[in-house]
């Protein structure tokens, strides 16, 4: 009876073992960034910027169309051209000369993409956080869809 106690207590053992060692590693802080064909497979298409009434129109070319609100991308009236890459990690997009955005990504799906967008001249004080690459806001594109 003693013998058969031990080997089922050597089994919960192995047992507890096996569970520990599955949650530590089914879950998990560093999850990659999508790589750049990833990334632009996802972002070519209409975003719509949360807080803001901004669409976005994303081409696969590098190429795109901002609209001030989702009226004037109905009408594709007073758009504004802007280009943008994708290189180790970081996408880059502006309008030459009027302004320019640095941003990594958050998080991504297909409906929706969170962005660091970085800001080298920002602070704490601005209300901007701050890590290894700078100071930085959050900035939450979704899937526009009428």
């Amino acid at each position: 009876m003693k013998h058969k106690f031990l080997h089922l207590q050597s089994l919960v053992s192995v047992a507890l073992c096996i569970i520990m060692a599955m949650t530590f590693t089914g879950c998990s802080d560093n999850d990659e960034e999508p790589t750049g064909d990833e990334l632009t497979s996802i972002i070519v298409g209409v975003w719509a910027q949360d807080g803001d009434n901004d669409i976005f129109v994303v081409n696969a070319n590098g190429t795109g169309e901002v609209y001030g609100s989702p009226e004037l991308y109905e009408q594709k009236k007073d758009g504004a051209s802007f280009v943008w890459t994708y290189k180790d990690g970081w996408v880059k997009a502006g309008i030459a000369g009027v302004q320019e955005e640095e941003m990594r990504v958050e998080s991504v799906s297909k409906n929706k993409i969170v962005w660091r967008r970085y800001d080298k001249e920002a602070s704490t004080d601005d209300g901007y956080e701050k890590d290894a690459f700078g100071y930085y806001e959050l900035w939450i594109w979704e899937r526009y869809t009428k």
